[in-house]
């Protein structure tokens, strides 16, 4: 089958990155053929802006090959989210590998494009998907391109609302809440997305799965890290999304605690580019110890056997967090910055393996039954 997947547009952001990639591969191995539909949020650019913008890219080819400066990053006027001093993502070779299309502005005619382009079914997943904030064309993630009556299956894998209120601005709820009951299968990726489908949607056949990225083994992953990114010296990786005085005060207790040098890194690492995907990945495969506050870096340190704490980020929602670490009994790793204590840094890795798996079954029955394979 060919499958349409919308999710959120690529950017800086691993995660997103990432859980587009695997899902992506978990279909292929399935023997479908994944599309991402390149949907972004910005308008259009004016004539006005847009020769902005192109003046910019001048100064910077000059000062890039004449004047022979150093981090100077050059990018296309017409990308949408385009900036000169913006992070730039340098692993072009990765992103390649996710199929997609070309980019589209929300206000485009998606209806007609699908019409086109011979979609047998359509994945609406994984990620935020379905909060507002990070989705502002929110209609779009219930599918509303589709006819009232068209046959082919509509299917939301692993969709979070990223908070538990105000996800949808109350004029799109019921938009959004009559798009939602012509799906044909919906699956959520925390347990309170489940509540607010039976909540505010008045929908009771929701299920719960894994975040893609954890349908893939570690070794996947492992394939995609370069030998010359392996080889770290021992360290504690800190993935940190929101730093603090607090929690840079707890980076340096745990440093002393375990005897070894913390090393911070972010998305704009490496002297305002991003790390490649394989960078990233090392960093996390080859720590002694991983603190994050970052879904996703959880999400990795469990994959490549790391202990790990997690200190809860209220701002970008508790609920992720509970529902990634309780099923698999490591509901002690996630501590606050406010209340900092090392949990023991042996986890039984046998269990969480155990019950990692009978998720992972669970959840690729999930898909394999929604497209009716």
């Amino acid at each position: 089958m060919k499958i349409g997947i919308l999710t959120l547009p690529i950017r800086h952001n691993y995660g997103g990155i990432l859980q587009n990639w695997a899902l992506q591969q978990v279909l292929l191995a399935m023997g479908h053929q994944p599309e991402m539909i390149f949907l972004c949020y910005e308008k259009r650019p004016g004539r006005r802006f847009l020769a902005r913008r192109c003046l910019s890219v001048v100064k910077c080819l000059i000062k890039k090959y004449l004047l022979r400066r150093g981090g100077v990053y050059i990018h296309s006027p017409l990308t949408p989210q385009y900036t000169p001093v913006a992070p730039q993502y340098v692993d072009s070779a990765f992103v390649g590998e996710i199929h997609k299309t070309k980019r589209f502005f929300a206000d485009v005619d998606l209806g007609l494009f699908v019409e086109n382009r011979g979609y047998d079914a359509f994945v609406v997943g994984s990620d935020q998907v379905w909060r507002e904030d990070y989705s502002p064309s929110i209609s779009r993630y219930f599918l509303d391109f589709l006819a009232m009556n068209d046959p082919r299956p509509r299917i939301a894998y692993a969709a979070s609302f990223g908070k538990s209120r105000e996800f949808i601005s109350e004029a799109m709820l019921p938009v959004c809440r009559d798009l939602l009951h012509r799906f044909d299968a919906v699956s959520v990726r925390e347990y309170e997305g489940l509540e607010i489908l039976e909540r505010d949607f008045g929908y009771s056949k929701g299920v719960k799965v894994l975040d893609p990225t954890l349908l893939l083994p570690a070794e996947k992953y492992r394939t995609k890290i370069k030998d010359e990114d392996r080889g770290f010296n021992p360290h504690i990786a800190a993935y940190i999304l929101d730093t603090s005085e607090q929690i840079q005060q707890c980076l340096s207790r745990l440093g002393s605690q375990l005897h070894l040098p913390v090393k911070t890194f972010s998305a704009e690492s490496h002297g305002g580019k991003m790390l490649t995907i394989s960078q990233w990945l090392a960093e996390f495969d080859q720590a002694e110890f991983v603190v994050t506050d970052s879904f996703h870096g959880c999400v990795f340190s469990i994959i490549f056997q790391k202990p790990f704490v997690c200190l809860g980020n209220r701002w970008r929602g508790m609920g992720r967090f509970h529902s990634l670490l309780e099923p698999l009994g490591l509901s002690d790793r996630l501590i606050s910055a406010e209340d900092f204590s090392l949990p023991d840094t042996n986890i039984n890795w046998k269990d969480v393996n155990e019950r990692l798996e009978q998720m992972r079954i669970s959840s690729r029955q999930f898909l394999a039954e929604a497209l009716g394979c």
